[in-house]
């Protein structure tokens, strides 16, 4: 399916009203986490964690991911809306990208840290993933429309 400007406008603002996914991970056994998260235009993901944790450790090994993002609020008896996607994830290494996913964090209502406290004494790194594949799975669109899928 064609991502059409519409689908990304209803893509970008699914993801701006949450802020917590889980990330999937694979390198010789399975394992998922429950991540902050920020995004761009472009469908990357961006996210913070501790190189030493399981699934930044599997990143090193293996860097395809999978994502669910989903409103825990949502009515059990109600119309259900999710997002699940695949990517691939890599730690950002570049100062002035962390300058700018920093000022970004700050602004999603994360934390406050500044470039400098975050060098210094945060053990955790920002990480990207550039998504691939995207699925949007909305009961309240027309049955033919419950699951729409986008190569990136």
């Amino acid at each position: 399916m064609k991502l059409t400007e519409k689908d990304k406008k209803e893509v970008l603002d699914f993801l701006s009203k949450h802020k917590l996914m889980s990330i999937g991970t694979y390198y010789k056994l399975p394992w998922s986490a429950c991540v902050y998260y920020l995004f761009d235009d472009n469908f990357n993901l961006y996210f913070v964690s501790n190189p030493k944790t399981k699934h930044c450790v599997n990143i090193s090994k293996n860097s395809k991911v999978s994502i669910v993002i989903v409103n825990s609020e949502q009515d059990p008896e109600g119309k259900k809306k999710g997002f699940q996607a695949r990517g691939i994830a890599s730690k950002v290494t570049s100062a002035f990208e962390v300058k700018e996913i920093i000022k970004a964090w700050n602004k999603r209502g994360f934390v406050k840290v500044t470039y400098r406290e975050f060098k210094k004494a945060w053990k955790s790194r920002f990480y990207k993933i550039k998504l691939t594949d995207i699925q949007l799975f909305d009961e309240n669109q027309p049955e033919e429309n419950e699951v729409r899928i986008w190569k990136i």
